[in-house]
């Protein structure tokens, strides 16, 4: 893809915001949003490293990958945007709780090719789970998606509880059909909220969906992705190249790919 190929240069940032969404102080997301020296260009769907210090040695700095959640054109206007899952004793758990407004980091950009890769006339299916809404977010915010002739576009997003969904109503905006799958919700809820999986949704649409017209964008847990891939593949006979799927994963000390 066109950035990928560029030298992944370090841009200094300064942190403009940072909201936290969710109500398990193990698991919180932050909404981390900043803005670099020298602005820097990103494909919608790809990802940058955040330097963070070492859990266990402050004094040895890391990089953890995370998705861009805005589009380019939207990021150097408002602000670039993470979208970012803190798990209690995780390697960026307290370096996020310290950071404040004002403060500098430290990103390297660009990678991946989790990008929009569609034919005009084909329906576009974005399924995410967790913080795997974020690059599905960046690509249905572009300008990209909104010139594109599709024949239609839907969203199924996973969370384990209504609190954690951290965009609601933003893939409505841009006119996907979306459906917010809730899987640890006692309580019955209502449309576009649905009690299960996002595997469950996929269940239970009509049986005239054009299964075979339209192109899926997978994003966030590997077992999810796991599942959805076999469905498409062995009970509607979806084809490889018509999906397109990253599966977060945790990052080795050197790693600056998920």
């Amino acid at each position: 893809m066109g950035f990928q190929s560029m030298a992944h240069r370090i841009y200094r940032c300064q942190v403009q915001s940072i909201k936290w969404v969710g109500v398990d102080p193990k698991a919180m997301t932050a909404i981390l949003r900043f803005k670099p020296q020298v602005p820097f260009e990103f494909e919608a769907g790809q990802f940058v490293s955040l330097q963070v210090p070492d859990k266990d040695n402050p004094r040895e700095m890391l990089w953890r990958a995370y998705s861009m959640s805005v589009p380019v054109e939207i990021a150097k206007k408002h602000g670039y945007e993470l979208c970012i899952r803190k798990m209690n004793g995780g390697q960026a758990a307290a370096y996020l709780d310290r950071l404040k407004p004002g403060d500098w980091i430290n990103v390297k950009a660009s990678y991946g090719e989790f990008t929009l890769r569609t034919k005009p006339g084909r329906g576009v299916c974005f399924i995410g789970t967790g913080t795997g809404v974020a690059p599905l977010r960046s690509i249905a915010l572009s300008r990209e998606f909104a010139e594109m002739d599709l024949l239609f576009g839907i969203a199924i997003l996973g969370y384990r509880t209504f609190e954690e969904v951290p965009y609601a109503g933003d893939f409505e905006r841009v006119g996907l059909a979306t459906t917010y799958a809730i899987s640890d919700s006692t309580a019955k809820l209502d449309f576009p909220f649905y009690n299960g999986r996002v595997t469950d949704v996929l269940k239970r649409l009509k049986t005239d969906f054009p299964w075979r017209e339209t192109d899926y964008y997978l994003c966030g847990n590997g077992f999810m992705i796991r599942d959805v891939i076999q469905m498409l593949k062995t009970s509607h006979g979806v084809k490889d190249e018509h999906i397109i799927a990253e599966a977060f994963a945790p990052a080795a000390k050197t790693s600056e790919a998920a």
